[in-house]
């Protein structure tokens, strides 16, 4: 396999964006996050979740910070993204359960039926569709090579991390960017007693350089730290945005992908000056 490292990462967290999101947070929004400031198609937003706006941002950040990647001919561009199916925004839902609820505070479904259905936004559910940020992602940046999205909410952002690692390591791609997306905003009923956040991390991955701040080894290493409590819940952001918030503190950032499917370890290069 071919030695690879990290040539630009992008961070977004309720701690900051970029090395600001790398210590201290609170559970919550990404600070000061708006979008218009990475989707340059305007129409595009409007298909758009909040969790699909911040994995396109982390997506053009990463590559933002990744000098010649455009040399890449563009079959050999892969990537590689995690989520969560949720669905779209919850306050397009609002107003359809608000006609829904009777007096007493209960759902009547024969009422969502006939007044609320009517109500939901027409673009509810195509803002969330799973594969949004590499569908949006990979036709802005124009990526035609492997790539997969991992929908399976947790520990969907460490796979795609993972794989895409993989791929640039066995001369899959030659330039693969890898991550996690999520937003939990609005969901805190869903998760009773626990605090929700929203964040997005992605790394642009391609063959060793000696001019790249990290390098990449795959060996064993332990779990990542467990950051929902300065967070919140992060769902499959949970995994990069630890490991992006490592990194940038100047760690070697280690993390276990699962009992099964192997190890990796990212560490800094220490002639980058990182």
């Amino acid at each position: 396999m071919r030695e690879i490292s990290i040539s630009g990462l992008g961070l977004f967290s309720p701690a900051g964006v970029g090395l600001d999101g790398a210590a201290g947070g609170r559970p919550g929004e990404v600070p000061g996050f708006r979008a218009r400031a990475y989707v340059e198609d305007r129409k595009s937003l409007k298909l758009m979740s909040r969790a699909v706006k911040l994995g396109v941002s982390g997506v053009r950040v990463a590559l933002a910070n990744t000098p010649g990647w455009e040399e890449v001919p563009p079959e050999r561009r892969a990537m590689y993204v995690g989520t969560t199916p949720l669905g779209g925004e919850n306050q397009d839902l609002l107003p359809a359960l608000d006609v829904s609820t009777g007096p007493d505070g209960g759902f009547a479904l024969d009422r969502f039926a006939s007044e609320g259905y009517r109500l939901i936004h027409p673009l509810w559910l195509v803002k969330g569709l799973s594969n949004n940020i590499l569908g949006f992602a990979c036709a802005t940046h124009d990526f035609q090579g492997t790539n997969a999205c991992y929908c399976q909410g947790r520990g969907s952002g460490l796979m795609a991390v993972y794989e895409g690692c993989r791929a640039v390591a066995e001369d899959r791609a030659d330039l693969a960017v890898v991550g996690g997306s999520d937003s939990w905003l609005g969901a805190e009923s869903l998760l009773v007693g626990r605090k929700v956040g929203e964040g997005a991390a992605f790394f642009a991955i391609r063959p060793r350089r000696e001019e790249d701040p990290w390098w990449v080894t795959f060996e064993p290493s332990d779990d990542p730290p467990d950051e929902e409590h300065f967070l919140g819940v992060l769902g499959a952001a949970r995994g990069p945005v630890g490991l992006a918030r490592q990194i940038l503190r100047g760690e070697n950032a280690g993390f276990r992908l699962s009992r099964d499917c192997g190890l990796s370890i990212l560490q800094a290069n220490p002639g980058s000056g990182q």
